[in-house]
C-alpha cells in the first residue's frame, strides 16, 4: 500500500479553453539505402496560420447546483429539475448554462421563469432533465465510507483555476432523509483520490509494460514484437493507413530536421545529425526503411482525460471529452552501439470518444487499470491497457481526421541531434502540398524566442492581462505588425528560461503566460530539466511528486518576484477528474473547466 493510499480526498479543476495550433511548411523528403546529408535548403515560405481565437464568452463557472426529483420514485432515469447558481463574479454575463442529463441528453438551464425556473433573472438557472439519483446515492456511500476510514481528516475537494489550486471544498456525504420527491438534492463534484493509482491509470512506465516482449519492441537488442500494439512501428503504419507507406510516412517527417523550415517567418535551423545517427544506421529492405526495426523504444502511455474537459455539446461547458492517449518513445542511436538518447517523440491523440455516458465509459475502464486485484504490467492489465488504446491509435478510428487517423500532433524534445535543448511540432494534413504526411508547424501558445524579453511581449501581456488571468487569451501569429507566434522554442538553460519582460504590470498574468508556453513549463517556471519525462523513463518534479503522493505540493519560487510560491497538484488534479469523470452524475460534467495548456 503506498503512503497515499489511506487518504481521501475530492477534486474539481475550473480552467480555460485550451488552444491548438495548425500551419503547414514545405520541404522535400528522400529515400534510399544509403542516406546522405544533403546541404541545408530553406524550405517554401509559408502563409502563418493564425491560431484559433478562444470563445468570445468564456464558460459559466458553476458555484452550486442542486435537483429537485419530481417522479415519486427515485431511480437512475429520474425526471427532475436542476437549478444552478453561479460564481459571485459571473452574474449578470450569461442567459443560459448547458448540461448533459443522464441519458446523454444536453440540457440547457436558463433564468427566465419558465419551464420550471421559479423567478426570471434571479441568479438561478433552471430546467428540466433526467437524472441518476441512483448513482449520486452511491457516491454518498463513497464519500460515507472515507469518512469512516479517516475520521480525524476532513474530506475536502480542491478547486483548480487552470493549474492554480484556488481553494479546497469541505465535503460531507448527504442525509439519506434528502433522497425524496420534491426536496432539494445537492450535487458537487468527488474525485477519491485513493481510488486511482497514478502509476495504473495517468502515467504508465512499469518495465512489464513498456518492455512488454508481445506489445513492444526493443531496437538494441532485437527483443520483443517489432508488430507489437504498442510499438513505433505500429503506431506510424496505422497513422499512415492506406494513404502512404508507414515507411514514406517515416522518412518524410524525419527528414524535415535535414533542411531548414520555414514557419510564420522564423527559421528553424536544420539537425543534420537525423541523418547519420538515424537514418543511415536504420535497416533498409530494398532501399526502404524497415519498420520491423524502428529506431525508436517505448517510454511511457499517458492517460490525458483531463485534457477533455469542458468539451462540451454547444462549445462550452455542459460535458468533457475523452481527452488525449500519449504514447512516449525516445531514439535509439546505433551511430555509435546502441544507445537510448534525449530525442523524445510523443504522439498525441484526440481519443475519439465523445458524448457523456461514453466519456464515462472510458473513463471506468481506465479506473479498472486502478482496480486492486489488477497488477500493474501483469498480462491481464496489459491485455486491458491495449484494449484503451487500440481503441484510439488503429487506423479508421477518426474518420473525419487525416487518414482516419485520431492523432492531434507529434511534439519533440530534443538534446540528441543538436544543441541547445529544443521543441517541435508536426500535424497530419489531408490537403495541401504534401497530403497524407506530416507537416512541422509552429506551436501552441509559445511565442518566437527572440520576441522574450522585449517591449512587444511586455504590450502583448499587458493588452491581453484580463484575458490571460481568465485563461480565455490565443497567441496570435501576427502582433503589432510583426511575427509573434514561434516555431521551435528552445531551452538553452533550464534553470534560468522562463518569459519576462521590464514593464509587465502583473505578473501572475507573466507567469501564467509563460507557463502555458512549451519552454516555460518545460524549465523555470515549474523547475523542470526541460523533459517533464526523459529517455530513461524518469519524471520531473512536477510530475513525480504527485505520483508519490497526489496531496503533496510541488512548490516553485516565482523567478521574477523570489518570493511567491507557486504550488503545483498536477497528478491530484488528474486523478480527482478521472475518478469522478468514472463514478459521477453528468450533471457534474458542467462544473468542468478546460485547461488553458497543452502539456
Amino acid at each position: 500500500m503506498t503512503k497515499w493510499s489511506s487518504k481521501r480526498a475530492l477534486g474539481l479543476k475550473w480552467a480555460g479553453s485550451g488552444v491548438l495550433v495548425l500551419s503547414l511548411c514545405l520541404t522535400g523528403c528522400g529515400g534510399g539505402e544509403a542516406l546522405e546529408a544533403p546541404a541545408p535548403v530553406e524550405a517554401q515560405p509559408q502563409a502563418a496560420a493564425t491560431e484559433p481565437n478562444p470563445a468570445s464568452q468564456p464558460s459559466p463557472v458553476i458555484q452550486s447546483m442542486d435537483v429537485v426529483a419530481q417522479d415519486d420514485v427515485l431511480g437512475s432515469r429520474t425526471r427532475s429539475l436542476v437549478r444552478v447558481r453561479l460564481a459571485q463574479n459571473q452574474q449578470g454575463l450569461f442567459t443560459q448554462v448547458p448540461v448533459v442529463s443522464d441519458t446523454g441528453k444536453p440540457v440547457v438551464l436558463r433564468d427566465q421563469g419558465t419551464d420550471g425556473d421559479e423567478q426570471a433573472g434571479d441568479g438561478v438557472f433552471s430546467g428540466f432533465a433526467e437524472v441518476d439519483l441512483d448513482t449520486l446515492r452511491e457516491t454518498q456511500n463513497r464519500i460515507t465510507a472515507a469518512q469512516n476510514q479517516q475520521p480525524n481528516e476532513p474530506l475536502t475537494f480542491a478547486v483548480f483555476n487552470n493549474r492554480e489550486l484556488v481553494e479546497e471544498r469541505p465535503v460531507v456525504a448527504l442525509s439519506s432523509s434528502v433522497f425524496r420527491p420534491r426536496v432539494p438534492i445537492p450535487v458537487t463534484p468527488v474525485g477519491l483520490l485513493s481510488d486511482v493509482k497514478p502509476a495504473n491509470s495517468l502515467i504508465i512506465t512499469h518495465p512489464r509494460v513498456i518492455n512488454d516482449p508481445t506489445r513492444t519492441y526493443d531496437p538494441c537488442s532485437n527483443s520483443g514484437n517489432p508488430n507489437g500494439v504498442w510499438t513505433f512501428n505500429h503506431l506510424m503504419t496505422q497513422m499512415a493507413s492506406t494513404f502512404v507507406t508507414p515507411s514514406a510516412l517515416t522518412e518524410q517527417w524525419l527528414l524535415k530536421w535535414n533542411a531548414n523550415q520555414t514557419l510564420n517567418g522564423w527559421t528553424v535551423p536544420a539537425r543534420t545529425q537525423v541523418v547519420p545517427r538515424i537514418l543511415n544506421p536504420w535497416p533498409k529492405v530494398a532501399g526502404t526503411l524497415d519498420m520491423t526495426k524502428s529506431a525508436f523504444k517505448l517510454v511511457a502511455i499517458f492517460n490525458r482525460l483531463d485534457l477533455g474537459k469542458g468539451e462540451g455539446p454547444v462549445g462550452y461547458g455542459g460535458s468533457s471529452g475523452g481527452g488525449e492517449l500519449r504514447f512516449v518513445f525516445a531514439a535509439v542511436d546505433k551511430s555509435a552501439g546502441c544507445v537510448v538518447r534525449p530525442l523524445l517523440v510523443i504522439f498525441e491523440y484526440g481519443v475519439p470518444i465523445n458524448g457523456c455516458l461514453n466519456v464515462k465509459s472510458w473513463a471506468q475502464q481506465w479506473m479498472q487499470l486502478s482496480n486492486p486485484l489488477m497488477t500493474l504490467g501483469s498480462p491481464a492489465y496489459n491485455a486491458a491497457l491495449e484494449a484503451l488504446t487500440q481503441q484510439v491509435v488503429v487506423a479508421g478510428a477518426a474518420p473525419t481526421k487525416p487518414n482516419g487517423n485520431a492523432i492531434n500532433q507529434i511534439r519533440t524534445n530534443d538534446f540528441m541531434l543538436d544543441r541547445p535543448w529544443e521543441l517541435r511540432e508536426f500535424h497530419l494534413f489531408d490537403t495541401g502540398p504534401t497530403p497524407n504526411f506530416l507537416s512541422e508547424t509552429t506551436v501552441a501558445l509559445t511565442p518566437g524566442d527572440l520576441r522574450n524579453n522585449t517591449t512587444l511581449l511586455r504590450d502583448f501581456v499587458n493588452t491581453n492581462q484580463a484575458a490571460i488571468l481568465a485563461n480565455t487569451y490565443g497567441v496570435p501569429a501576427i502582433f503589432a505588425g510583426v511575427n509573434f507566434l514561434g516555431a521551435n522554442p528552445r531551452v538553452p538553460t533550464p534553470a534560468t528560461t522562463f518569459w519576462r519582460a521590464t514593464g509587465i504590470v502583473d505578473n501572475t498574468a507573466r507567469h501564467k503566460f509563460s507557463l502555458n508556453t512549451c519552454n516555460g513549463c518545460h524549465a523555470r517556471e515549474t523547475n523542470t530539466f526541460f523533459t517533464h519525462i526523459n529517455e530513461a523513463g524518469s519524471l520531473s518534479g512536477f510530475l513525480s511528486t504527485g505520483m508519490v503522493n497526489p496531496l503533496l505540493p510541488f512548490n516553485v519560487t516565482d523567478p521574477v518576484d523570489g518570493t511567491t510560491v507557486r504550488s503545483f497538484f498536477e497528478i491530484r488534479d488528474r486523478a480527482q477528474h478521472l475518478d469522478s469523470t468514472a463514478n459521477q452524475s453528468c450533471l457534474t460534467r458542467a462544473f468542468d473547466r478546460r485547461i488553458h495548456a497543452v502539456h
